[in-house]
């Protein structure tokens, strides 16, 4: 009970009004008392109607302390906390980065692979753009890390990422696509959107893998890496299939916020029992049953003339 308070403690106030009503009713002088200085005492009971036993002392406290529960329930006492879960918004995606040796290639300054990771920087410090995965790949695929909420962690990881992490060279983007849908399907995601940074032309396994995806759900977006942007028409048989877009690159993050909004206007939300937020129980309600019974004799006809007699 350390932890007692109200939650509408200004509800409190209205006790005060209550108090002089209830005395100015008590002060007033009943019927008898009137009667009595104008009839003989032997008479007095013949002529005065007695509705029935019930007290004035007896009515007047039923009444004090039916307001009072009521006002005690509308102040919102409180002495214990509840976890409300909440809805989060749920916009999943997943960046796949190509971390070929032809990153490296020095057609945009400095090289492609540092390009790309500022790329990443600006999709990360978006403000409510969603969960966010990493997935790099080669011959093989990697994943950097699985859909977080915390995009500081992932953005901390970039500086780390080159070819030489990697045990193989090659690049095989179908085999990346196949693991981003199992990053899906493993945290329960039957929708989310694919950013892929590369400067390979997509394969035709790619291409189906691309279909794939966005049979399940899925939006695959390509953005080509490349100096040479008239090549950027290669890959739109990768975006085609995935119902995506090919996301011109740019030296601004206009380009980010572009592919960003593709999926903006989509509401998915998720109750999240996990991140549930702490509030204070209204117990007050323990008070609105007896404040209700108390007061229920006033529905009774002729009981308020009761209590001035």
């Amino acid at each position: 009970m350390a932890e007692f308070h109200w939650l509408r403690p200004f509800w409190l106030w209205s006790i005060v009004p209550v108090i002089f009503v209830f005395l100015g009713v008590w002060q007033q002088k009943s019927a008898t008392k009137v009667w009595s200085k104008i009839c003989d005492a032997h008479l007095l009971d013949s002529l005065l109607v007695h509705r029935g036993r019930v007290s004035r002392t007896f009515g007047m406290s039923m009444l004090i302390l039916g307001v009072l529960c009521l006002i005690i329930a509308l102040a919102g006492p409180t002495w214990t906390k509840i976890g409300v879960p909440i809805y989060q918004h749920m916009q999943p995606r997943v960046v796949v980065l190509d971390l070929s040796q032809s990153m490296l290639s020095k057609d945009l300054a400095p090289d492609r692979l540092t390009r790309a990771k500022f790329k990443i920087h600006d999709l990360l410090m978006q403000a409510n753009a969603g969960q966010f995965g990493l997935m790099v790949y080669s011959s093989e695929p990697f994943v950097v890390s699985p859909l977080t909420d915390d995009a500081q962690t992932i953005d901390t990881l970039l500086s780390s990422l080159t070819p030489d992490i990697l045990p193989v060279d090659g690049n095989r983007l179908d085999h990346a696509l196949e693991e981003v849908g199992a990053l899906f399907t493993e945290v329960g995601m039957s929708f989310g959107d694919i950013l892929v940074l590369t400067a390979q032309i997509p394969s035709p396994s790619a291409v189906d893998a691309a279909q794939t995806l966005s049979a399940r759900g899925y939006h695959v977006s390509v953005m080509p890496l490349l100096a040479d942007t008239t090549a950027s028409s290669l890959f739109s048989p990768l975006a085609k299939a995935g119902r995506g877009e090919v996301v011109m690159f740019k030296d601004s993050p206009s380009d980010i916020k572009h592919w960003l909004s593709l999926s903006r206007n989509t509401q998915h939300y998720q109750m999240n029992q996990r991140d549930a937020i702490p509030l204070w129980r209204d117990d007050g309600r323990w008070f609105l049953l007896p404040g209700l019974l108390l007061l229920l004799p006033i529905c009774r006809r002729g009981w308020l003339e009761r209590i001035k007699t």
